[in-house]
């Protein structure tokens, strides 16, 4: 919806949760020289500044990302958390934070493909922006890398348009803010249409827990486990909640968030275990 601003909810514990799942899925990816292609239909500005005003508003990258960064500093924390904050820090040392195509980035190599899909005029043109500037590693090394490509149309044509890619290997990342009902069936829509011509395809849905959407949550969820059974073969598959403390909290009123993984990566299930665990004694 073109009503919808990240920014009051960039950083919160719902996007710390689907990053660090993000993070682990292109390490993976990145273990074989072989390219891939990396499909981000909902993608937003890419880099938000700290000091913009609706992030103020909401405090909900003070009670996430911001107070992870502080609990890491004096806390021990899974292997999976610390390697997002690797790649994380340096952002918000300088007052900023990284969203999803600003981390895929990170992991480019030559060769690799990378689509964001992104609507909103502003969080368009702020993206056609960032992605024009070259990235620095965790290493401190500036290397070339594969161009991202900024689609400035609907999320969901876009995607069917671009499915299957001529790289057949990679991964396709699904948030939208489910603002409406009509989103939870877009989702699933969308997943289907993706295992149909895109079989090996990772796909990675985040999907938020809230009370009022209890009964489309569950609906959504098992219309992707249906998915995941299309074809003579079923596509492995698991998911993984993560319920916060205090919903007061958060201006969204979400109880935590969750990410459904389809063909996802090996062991991923179990390391995310681990990294909602480590998570959940911040949140």
């Amino acid at each position: 919806m073109l009503s919808y601003q990240h920014e009051y909810h960039a950083g919160n514990h719902a996007d710390v949760l689907k990053h660090c799942c993000l993070v682990q899925v292109m390490e993976s990816l990145c273990k074989k020289e072989k390219p891939f292609t990396v499909i981000d239909i909902h993608a937003g500005a890419g880099v938000f500044s700290l000091g913009d005003e609706r992030i103020a508003k909401t405090g909900e990258a003070e009670r996430g990302i911001l107070l992870l960064c502080e609990y890491a500093r004096s806390h021990p924390v899974h292997e999976t958390v610390s390697q997002y904050l690797l790649r994380e820090r340096p952002y918000i040392d300088a007052g900023r934070y990284a969203g999803s195509p600003e981390l895929v980035r990170l992991f480019l190599r030559q060769g690799d493909s990378h689509h964001v899909v992104e609507k909103h005029p502003a969080a368009f043109s702020s993206l056609k922006n960032q992605v024009m500037f070259p990235v620095k590693t965790p290493d401190g090394i500036f290397r070339a890398q594969a161009k991202t490509i900024v689609h400035n149309a609907d999320s969901y044509l876009t995607l069917n348009a671009l499915v299957p890619p001529q790289i057949k290997r990679g991964l396709v990342l699904i948030d939208p803010s489910y603002e409406d009902t009509s989103d939870y069936h877009a989702v699933s829509d969308a997943v289907r249409m993706v295992h149909k011509k895109w079989n090996t395809a990772i796909i990675a849905v985040w999907y938020p827990l809230l009370e009022r959407r209890r009964h489309e949550t569950a609906q959504l969820l098992t219309e992707l486990e249906h998915c995941a059974k299309l074809g003579t073969i079923q596509a492995e598959y698991f998911k993984i909640e993560m319920e916060i403390k205090n919903t007061a909290q958060d201006s969204f009123n979400l109880n935590g968030s969750g990410m459904f993984i389809l063909n996802a990566p090996w062991k991923l299930d179990k390391t995310m275990e681990g990294c909602v665990e480590c998570l959940s004694s911040v949140f």
